[in-house]
């Protein structure tokens, strides 16, 4: 199982995003279709107007030969633990299922990270929260389990960067890439950062500002190919335990 949690400032994007690829199967002070939880989430957000990324974007996923071991209620159940584990238990959330049934089968938790006395759930160190977490629910549910060992990670090249655009499009492209594993998703949440994708026998990006720069000139890993490799769950998962070791 892999938990990836990420700050995010587009709230109704990623509820709509929720909502249209899979079914509401959970939710906590806040009901009915994505604009309505929206509505009711920003009334809760505006306790805070300094915290700028002031939603939760989880998503959970088992691996692929897990298919068919976990019900809904257990991902209810689950996305309950983890709203405990993070701190956010006292928020409004909802909780998505999406590709149920299949090896991909994950599920979205959207959060608002405004708690009622008006400061924001600390986001310091939930990679580690959310490996504790994973290897507590693949105990509890059988699940096949990530060893914490350190497994033999291939050098990427390092590119020296002098243009300065180049930095922090590579930052947007990281954050997508962790919230995401498929190339859907990817393309998402790179857009609500203001970046838009040209996919060919290539990839490329094009920045704020109109500016087209190739996948590969920002860094080697971010060819398609390599956006590819970094999006399939054993990649995933081999960044998991590197990270666990570290």
């Amino acid at each position: 199982m892999i938990a990836k949690l990420e700050p995010i400032s587009y709230l109704r994007n990623a509820l709509a995003y929720c909502e249209r690829g899979g079914e509401l199967i959970a939710s906590n002070r806040c009901i009915g279709n994505s604009a309505q939880i929206n509505s009711q989430m920003e009334q809760n957000n505006m306790l805070n107007d300094r915290c700028i990324k002031n939603t939760f974007h989880i998503k959970i996923r088992i691996a692929p030969e897990d298919k068919g071991k976990l019900n809904t209620q257990n991902w209810i159940d689950i996305s309950s633990s983890y709203a405990k584990k993070i701190g956010f238990k006292n928020n409004p959330y909802a909780v998505y299922i999406h590709e149920e049934n299949t090896n991909k089968e994950h599920i979205h938790i959207i959060a608002s990270r405004i708690k009622l006395n008006n400061l924001a759930v600390n986001d310091s160190y939930t990679h580690y929260k959310n490996m504790d977490f994973c290897r507590e629910v693949e105990k509890t549910y059988k699940l096949r389990q990530v060893k914490r060992v350190l497994e033999a990670v291939k050098q990427q090249e390092v590119f020296i960067k002098n243009d300065v655009r180049i930095i922090p499009l590579e930052a947007k492209i990281a954050s997508a890439i962790k919230q995401s594993d498929s190339f859907e998703d990817f393309e998402f949440h790179l857009k609500n950062m203001g970046v838009k994708t040209k996919k060919g026998r290539g990839i490329s990006f094009i920045d704020e500002k109109g500016v087209y720069i190739k996948g590969s000139s920002i860094n080697r890993k971010y060819s398609l190919k390599g956006i590819e490799k970094l999006l399939s769950y054993k990649e995933q998962e081999k960044q998991y335990k590197f990270k666990q070791k570290a």
